[in-house]
């Protein structure tokens, strides 16, 4: 169940992380295209300055006609081109106007209006000309300029934009991968922490050896191990030599030391793969061998017997010796013969009893003699 949530939480990471940078993306080229609109509207805007250059165009046009018309006629008739070049002057002059080029327009204003008279000579209209002309070029480089540097500013504005949006991009990814590092050092301190409770709630406290709890679990699926496999499997019971005389005389602190160090005795030898070591109880232990040979175990238990004698730990009130000794029991488990766990508890317990009976400090294989 955790290994599938794990990968549940790390597919919705995956795609969280994917949702967040595509619409990073997808806000970046959103905005990138609305630049892009904005700046064809600007350019609408500064080609909309034509609009009053082709009304000087059309200046010019009447001015030429009215020039055509007084070389023509003798009386020519210039009260409808007089109406006509105000209209277009008039458009022309109204428009929108920086104010560098509303100082050049207001002076040719003045001439412009003024030449609209009876009293006005031909030269006078070409120099009128000549300035609509001066109007059109000034138009032009006003024009030109002013999209010249809306063009630098819009690249310069279209790239801070855009590096911007990098570094957004590379922020949002660094704060995604810290999430994700954050959760993950989470889930590896949960699993450390589930692994050290599991630990704790089948090991015993002082002993550090598995715990009554957890010899149940294994002891009860002995047999079906043992059977799975073809097996042979060994269930020992190790008992203290006058363990409680040893507490009367010592203390109970001491006698916590001599547990600890019977302990740690029995842990370092059984340390093989399939080999488990418990404490039952009081000074009571348990192992159970799997795949053990018959010979093999005799070896192990007679070599137990010596490894506790020699830890030298004085035992004055013993009736046995003068060191802490251990008592054996033993009993093994024939693939598919079928006995029940309470039945092997039995048996290794009668062979620790045996072994009791017989002088302590040995051990005793069920259905064999005392060694």
């Amino acid at each position: 169940m955790k290994k599938e949530f794990y990968k549940s939480l790390s597919f919705k990471l995956g795609v969280l992380t994917v949702i967040i940078l595509l619409s990073l993306f997808t806000s970046a080229f959103m905005f990138n295209s609305q630049i892009d609109k904005l700046k064809k509207r600007i350019d609408y805007i500064y080609f909309g300055n034509y609009i009053p250059v082709l009304k000087l165009h059309t200046l010019d046009d009447l001015f030429s006609d009215l020039i055509v018309c007084m070389k023509t006629h003798k009386k020519c008739n210039r009260t409808p081109y007089f109406k006509n070049i105000k209209k277009e002057w008039d458009y022309y002059n109204n428009s929108y106007k920086a104010d560098e080029e509303r100082k050049v327009v207001d002076k040719i204003n003045k001439d412009i209006l003024s030449s609209l008279t009876f009293k006005t000579k031909l030269s006078t209209y070409n120099l009128m000309i000549e300035k609509i002309n001066f109007l059109k070029e000034h138009e032009k480089k006003v024009a030109y300029k002013k999209r010249r540097e809306f063009l630098e500013e819009y690249t310069s504005m279209k790239d801070y934009l855009f590096y911007n949006m990098i570094i957004l991009v590379f922020i949002s990814f660094l704060f995604i991968a810290f999430i994700i590092y954050s959760i993950i050092k989470k889930d590896n301190q949960l699993k450390i922490l589930t692994k050290k409770y599991k630990l704790e709630s089948i090991t015993d406290g002082m002993t550090k050896l598995y715990n009554r709890k957890y010899f149940d679990k294994i002891f009860d699926n002995m047999p079906f191990i043992s059977n799975a496999n073809n097996w042979k499997s060994a269930f020992v019971i190790l008992d203290i030599d006058f363990f409680k005389q040893y507490n009367d005389t010592y203390g109970h602190d001491m006698g916590d030391l001599t547990l600890k160090s019977v302990a740690s005795t029995l842990k370092n030898y059984f340390n093989r793969e399939y080999e488990y070591v418990f404490r039952l109880g009081g000074e009571e232990f348990g192992v159970i061998l799997f795949d053990i040979d018959e010979d093999i175990l005799k070896d192990c238990l007679a070599d137990v017997n010596k490894n506790i004698e020699s830890l030298n730990i004085e035992h004055k009130n013993s009736k046995i010796s003068n060191v802490v000794t251990i008592s054996i029991g033993a009993v093994i488990y024939e693939a598919n013969s079928y006995i029940s766990c309470n039945k092997l508890y039995k048996m290794a317990d009668e062979s620790l009893y045996r072994s009791k009976e017989n002088g302590r400090n040995q051990y005793r294989i069920y259905n064999e003699e005392v060694k």
